[in-house]
């Protein structure tokens, strides 16, 4: 059994954009196919005071098992004993405060039905298990837990929402270099309906992930360079998320605003007809590129 972890967002058509995948066991198994079948799907979008709104950092744990039906009950006592010593390695890891041991147990407690998930419950009977064990990690230090935790605190989930609690808990995991954490800690600051809004602050933790290769961060910071009208800056974030990824709609309309402000027409208007291309085969939301390209000079 194991999991795949994602973070994405979805724009304002309800298309899926720019997934992240921040962890997964055992890594690489099913990473890609998750990735793109994710990508292909699609949200209702919804509207605030008649606008169209987008979700940011949406966030999915996937679990996976590969036992079910008879077979997988009949194998229960088969593999009982075979998992037994390795079960009870884990139970002690976790008890003597091994933070890694608990954040994958934390994991594997909330997941379907398998082998291993009945032998663990059968020694964490409670059902808070799951969310003891993650808040246990966090507190040992472990930046996944403090993450996950913070995330769950902000969003209501497994528990009460609990914004304080919650920006506390990422500013923690940010301050030990998780670049997912610094990335989402910075989009909460860039809230302006919040009492923590404070951009200064979020531009640096989005810089932060930035210098980890983080490319939400990249994109994000294009954007906001943009709008403080300093290309210079947004050129330079920008060079480095086209690395990532030269085809993204995002940055060719930054690059197509670019060249407008440089007084390069022709190749803006080349520029934000691609950044159209693009986001049409992606399926993503076009009125924000066509509105550049129906007022930008000829």
């Amino acid at each position: 059994m194991g999991w795949v972890w994602l973070e994405f967002d979805v724009d304002e058509s309800g298309a899926v954009k720019d997934v992240d995948i921040i962890d997964a066991f055992p890594n690489k198994t099913f990473n890609r196919a998750i990735y793109n079948a994710v990508r292909r799907w699609r949200y209702e979008p919804f509207i605030i005071d008649g606008k169209k709104q987008s979700y940011s950092s949406r966030s999915l744990l996937y679990h996976f098992t590969t036992f079910k039906g008879k077979r997988y009950q009949a194998s229960f006592s088969q593999q009982k004993k075979s998992y037994q010593k390795k079960i009870n390695q884990l139970i002690e890891g976790a008890e003597q405060g091994n933070a890694l041991v608990q954040y994958y147990i934390a994991n594997w407690l909330v997941a379907d039905e398998h082998n291993a998930t009945r032998l663990l419950r059968s020694h964490w009977q409670q059902t808070t298990a799951g969310s003891d064990l993650l808040l246990a990690s966090a507190i040992n230090g472990y930046p996944n837990s403090q993450y996950r935790l913070g995330s769950n605190l902000l969003r209501g989930e497994y528990t009460k929402t609990d914004r304080k609690k919650g920006m506390n808990w990422l500013l923690n995991a940010a301050q030990s270099g998780f670049s997912y954490a610094q990335y989402r800690l910075g989009r909460e600051l860039l809230d302006k309906k919040t009492l923590e809004y404070d951009a200064d602050k979020a531009k640096r933790w989005l810089q932060s992930a930035a210098q980890q290769g983080h490319f939400r961060a990249l994109r994000d910071l294009v954007a906001i360079e943009l709008n403080e009208q300093d290309h210079q800056k947004a050129a330079q974030y920008l060079k480095l998320a086209l690395a990532q990824d030269d085809e993204h709609p995002d940055l060719l309309l930054a690059q197509a605003k670019i060249l407008q402000q440089q007084k390069q027409y022709t190749q803006s208007k080349k520029k934000a007809d691609e950044a159209l291309k693009q986001a049409k085969s992606r399926q993503w939301y076009l009125s924000t590129i066509a509105a550049f390209i129906d007022t930008a000079k000829p």
